[in-house]
């Protein structure tokens, strides 16, 4: 006796559907396996093969349907990345890099003097080619070399590591830790000349060590530590630095004596914008006419305060060179009528020579202009009104007008 089973018609049409979808199924999934195993065949080979034949097999696999055009140009995509990177890895040092950074400063000045026997004009006041970059993540180097005046000047030329935010160690020609006014880069000064007493007390152009050799540009060459400690609120309370340098200046090829000179500098933070800052430097140099080995000390402190568009400062120096004592201050303010574009400064400088005699102090009153073009072009304007004490007063007012690119 044979069993048979009958479907009625609708049933019978239902299986014969669900036969169908499994076998659409199943070539879907086929289908699907194939273009994801094609693909990593192309990713796998891409790691071992060249280039050129990856782009060949990606044009094949795309006319013959297997892959999209979009799928094609993210795997074109991938793999120009990765021969990017792979390109930066084996140029290290390249212009830009961490390794090698290319920068510099152009100051072209015109002043007008209202003495009669000094002569208007134009001059480069500065030029400026910076060289630095990172050795490592902690070891870092500079150099700046000055290209104006009669001949070429290296500046800056110096090393450093850093162990921590509390300790740097620098080696080589750099800026002595003295001076606020000195210690801020030419660049982003609100004046276009530095006060009387820096430029007197801290190795620039009216220092007795400045005579024979020349401007030092506040440079030694020596070795300094600095660093930073007591962090409050993500910020640090107290900056140090301290260093032992030559005592004769930059650009020089050794110590023109045998004393080597010190220097330091402690800052603190009391509030967020506000720096307070005390220094000192004990040395001996060799000046004077005959020149000889004599005493050259220094002492001083300064503050600057930056709120808004406001910014004030002020910096009080003492020297003795010998037997010789001399100070000087100067207090400045500095606003932005128009935020990063058009700042108005004012500046009272007051420096006397010699303490001994009392009709030799000179006092300067400031009035300057300040334009940014951009982030590195700058217009200053300055007029400076200069007093002396002496009986009969000299007309030697300045009008200077300078324009800085730094790149």
């Amino acid at each position: 006796m044979t069993l048979q089973l009958y479907y009625s018609n609708p049933l019978r049409n239902t299986l014969n559907k669900l036969k169908s979808l499994n076998i659409k199924l199943n070539k879907m999934k086929q289908r699907y396996l194939t273009r994801t195993l094609l693909l990593l065949s192309i990713l796998f080979t891409s790691i071992f093969a060249k280039a050129q034949q990856n782009d060949d097999m990606i044009n094949i696999l795309l006319k013959k349907h297997v892959i999209s055009q979009q799928e094609a140009d993210s795997i074109r995509s991938d793999e120009a990345i990765k021969a990017q990177a792979k390109k930066d890895k084996e140029h290290v040092i390249s212009v830009g890099t961490k390794a090698l950074q290319i920068s510099g400063l152009l100051q072209e000045r015109y002043q007008a003097f209202q003495q009669v026997s000094s002569n208007n004009g134009f001059d480069l006041h500065r030029i400026r080619l910076i060289v630095s970059g990172n050795v490592t993540d902690n070891w870092s180097y500079y150099t700046q070399t000055e290209l104006s005046g009669s001949g070429v000047k290296l500046v800056d030329a110096y090393t450093a590591y850093k162990f921590g935010d509390y300790l740097k160690v620098s080696a080589g020609q750099f800026k002595i830790p003295f001076s606020l006014e000195s210690l801020t880069s030419d660049a982003q000064l609100e004046f276009i000349d530095r006060s009387q007493v820096v430029e007197a007390l801290v190795g620039r152009s009216k220092d007795v060590i400045s005579v024979t050799p020349g401007n030092q540009q506040g440079r030694d060459i020596g070795l300094q530590i600095n660093g930073s400690f007591a962090k409050i609120d993500n910020n640090y309370l107290f900056d140090y630095t301290f260093g032992v340098f030559n005592g004769a200046g930059y650009d020089v090829t050794g110590d023109n004596n045998y004393n080597k000179d010190i220097a330091g500098r402690l800052s603190i933070h009391p509030v967020t914008g506000l720096i307070v800052s005390g220094d000192f430097y004990n040395g001996v140099a060799n000046y004077g006419t005959p020149a000889k080995n004599q005493k050259r000390n220094r002492g001083g402190f300064d503050a600057r305060y930056v709120i808004g568009p406001l910014s004030v400062q002020a910096e009080y120096d003492k020297g003795t060179d010998g037997s010789i004592k001399r100070d000087g201050y100067f207090a400045q303010a500095a606003y932005f009528i128009v935020p990063k574009k058009l700042q108005l400064a004012a500046k009272y400088d007051n420096y006397d020579p010699n303490k001994a005699i009392k009709t030799d102090r000179a006092k300067i009153y400031t009035g300057g202009v300040n334009y940014f073009f951009n982030n590195w072009a700058k217009l200053t304007v300055d007029y400076l009104n200069r007093r002396e004490e002496a009986a009969v007063q000299v007309k030697n007012d300045i009008l200077e007008v300078q324009l800085q690119l730094a790149f």
